[in-house]
């Protein structure tokens, strides 16, 4: 069950020559957060907007905040029961008027301009717009870090076979995509039991199978992150990161089928997680032989890669690779440990 609550004022005929964007917040249980949410969505300079709400099935204030909006006018709310993040987007979607679409996590912001420097660059044929975000603490305040990150390799253009081949996406999160209707009226609804968490992830990966991308270099969004959000400690995170990959393997093939043929089985990224995943946990370890092949064929990879920034990154790779793949289980796991990137930092 979910109630419907709010709309938005009727835009003047100098918006309606405008594209309507539909920023979409999910929202669980971070009331927190909320609020800065919302504002930002608000306060943005272009003019022609609608800003949807999906709760989902909060048990703390966000709620009460949320309705305060849609009250006003401001906002349309949908309050639902729970049902995961796929499901409130869904939600969100449905409800939506958009010709684009932007998906606000509940606990991040947009900088004022976001949304009027994205639609500017968007044009057919676009399947996605994306910016870096900023990371910021449960405090709002800078870690220095962004994603991607700023020495990241951007995709921009038709890059299938990029994406076939390496299985990489130059991946901005959630809050810094722009999507257009027709993309998203193929690639959603998302299964909603699959992708209770995560459910950026196979909208990011089908948009590059769609049409072209395009990569702002700007920094267009806060990206908070805080215990409430965190996957766990890195063993766990691997295999997160592994089992997200066979389903997005999975959606692809299933909704994108004609695009999607070629991909890939292990990026270089894989084949890095799917080793040390191998050294660091006993019940899914390789037999010896598996990993020495994961480890030459994840050398030979690095040889090619296109997306390091530096010679030296190239050789470290090669060299990390080759010691993971041979050494004795002991020392491969000290080299693993060491070695091992945290997530989109392989460039």
């Amino acid at each position: 069950m979910s109630a419907f609550l709010g709309v938005n004022p009727v835009v003047n005929n100098e918006k309606n020559s405008l594209p309507l964007v539909s920023i979409i917040i999910d929202n669980y249980n971070y009331g927190r957060f909320i609020q800065d949410a919302i504002e930002s969505a608000l306060n943005q300079t272009y003019p022609n907007i609608e800003v949807i709400v999906v709760d989902d099935g909060s048990t703390d204030n966000s709620r009460e905040i949320i309705s305060r909006y849609a009250s006003a006018g401001l906002v349309k709310a949908v309050l639902k029961e729970n049902g995961g993040q796929a499901s409130a987007m869904n939600a969100g979607f449905e409800v939506s008027s958009g010709d684009l679409v932007v998906f606000l996590d509940s606990d991040d912001v947009l900088k004022p301009e976001a949304i009027e420097v994205a639609v500017k660059t968007w044009h057919p044929g676009v399947s996605k717009v994306q910016w870096r975000l900023e990371a910021i603490d449960g405090q709002g305040s800078s870690i220095e870090l962004f994603f991607p990150p700023l020495n990241a390799h951007l995709l921009n253009g038709n890059v299938q076979h990029i994406a076939k081949r390496w299985f990489y996406f130059g991946l901005s999160p959630q809050s810094g995509n722009l999507y257009p209707r027709d993309f998203l009226e193929i690639a959603m609804p998302l299964p909603e039991e699959e992708w209770r968490i995560c459910a950026d992830y196979p909208l990011i990966a089908a948009a590059v199978f769609y049409g072209e991308i395009i990569s702002l270099p700007d920094v267009l969004g806060l990206y908070r992150l805080h215990g409430g959000n965190a996957v766990g400690k890195k063993s766990a995170k691997i295999s997160v990161v592994l089992e997200q990959n066979d389903k997005v393997r999975r959606y692809l093939h299933e909704r994108f089928c004609r695009f999607a043929k070629g991909i890939v089985s292990s990026g270089l990224d894989e084949k890095r997680l799917k080793l040390v995943n191998a050294i660091l946990s006993k019940e899914n370890g390789i037999p010896y032989v598996s990993r020495v092949r994961t480890g030459f064929c994840g050398a030979l990879d690095s040889l090619v890669y296109p997306f390091f920034t530096s010679f030296s990154k190239r050789v470290l790779s090669f060299i990390w690779f080759l010691l993971v793949g041979v050494l004795p289980s002991s020392l491969a796991k000290f080299v693993a440990v060491q070695g091992i990137p945290d997530g989109n930092t392989v460039g």
